[in-house]
């Protein structure tokens, strides 16, 4: 009788890895886990050895004349893309970061947008097929980042907001500003040079909701889902009771009244102190009259939702 020993999937790819060349590896480590045919090439790997190794779950072949080290393949989405974003720019020397890609390149957030193909500007219409990547034929002046070079934050933030949505475009913008990676002066600027864009009434759009004060993408949803229905929220108000001491710092108040809106997608209620800190803090509030509404992810996924319960506890207040 024999015994076969069967190897799992990690330990065979780590020992196929043993056997590429040291300085391979350490090219593909300096490229984020990318690398091209021609680098594969220089260093002894043909197309059918290739071919095995992606067979193997060695590689990962995201698109013509590119490969990627499957274990330093990121899970994070966002890593991901920009794992492949660089992998662009092996292949295209012209290639530029535009949209959500150079957001996400300038160290920046997208939200509920599709991460599937890095988009890139081109001098011209030159794709070449490349179903990976989404290709614009424009150039513009580029600005180095750790992933590659990409247009201008503000740039970014206007055409990613083109693409894919004026939510969208504020949450990201909202990060941004609040993280002092650009002016609403520069934001602006990048807006009023779309004017003639298709879809521009977009990006007109999101700078009447930015505000760098917003801290989270819940928070910019939050704002955008009271302002469109005439319910101005100011973000970040410090209250104080009657003696001048300090109660709480709050992430919306319903200007005019003693409505608090507070968005509660922060997982901050799992340790019981917190949650003790909490409770007393809000017990303060309305021992001062304020009436507390907490707003959850699932407020801002259903239509109307957030409006409710805001217009619930301003009829409280009213009665």
């Amino acid at each position: 009788m024999c015994t076969v020993a069967v190897m799992d999937h990690d330990a065979q790819t780590h020992s196929s890895e043993a056997f590429l060349d040291p300085a391979l590896m350490a090219l593909i480590v300096e490229q984020h886990g990318m690398f091209t045919t021609a680098d594969a090439h220089l260093f002894g790997l043909d197309r059918t050895t290739l071919a095995a190794l992606v067979r193997r779950r060695v590689f990962r072949h995201p698109g013509r004349g590119l490969y990627a080290l499957s274990s330093m393949v990121e899970e994070s989405p966002q890593t991901r893309h920009l794992q492949l974003a660089f992998g662009a720019t092996l292949l295209y020397d012209d290639a530029t970061f535009t949209g959500a890609t150079a957001v996400l390149a300038h160290g920046g957030i997208v939200w509920n947008a599709p991460l599937t193909k890095p988009a890139l500007l081109r001098p011209t219409n030159r794709g070449g097929g490349m179903t990976a990547f989404w290709v614009r034929p424009r150039s513009c002046t580029a600005v180095p980042t750790l992933w590659g070079p990409a247009e201008p934050i503000a740039q970014a933030l206007v055409q990613h907001c083109l693409d894919n949505g004026i939510a969208q475009g504020v949450v990201s913008a909202d990060h941004a500003l609040h993280e002092g990676k650009l002016t609403i002066e520069e934001l602006e600027d990048a807006v009023a040079r779309t004017v003639h864009w298709p879809r521009s009434g977009r990006a007109r759009s999101m700078l009447t909701f930015v505000n760098a004060a917003h801290e989270s993408p819940g928070e910019s949803l939050t704002y955008i889902a009271g302002a469109s229905h005439g319910i101005e929220l100011v973000p970040q108000v410090v209250i104080h009771d009657q003696q001048g001491v300090f109660v709480a710092r709050v992430d919306f108040l319903v200007k005019g009244t003693k409505v608090v809106v507070e968005f509660d997608g922060k997982l901050k209620y799992v340790d019981q102190d917190v949650l003790f800190l909490e409770k007393k803090r809000e017990d303060r509030l309305r021992a001062l009259g304020y009436v507390v509404v907490r707003i959850t992810w699932a407020d801002l996924m259903r239509n109307g939702a957030v409006v409710a319960k805001i217009r619930a506890a301003l009829g409280t207040i009213a009665a």
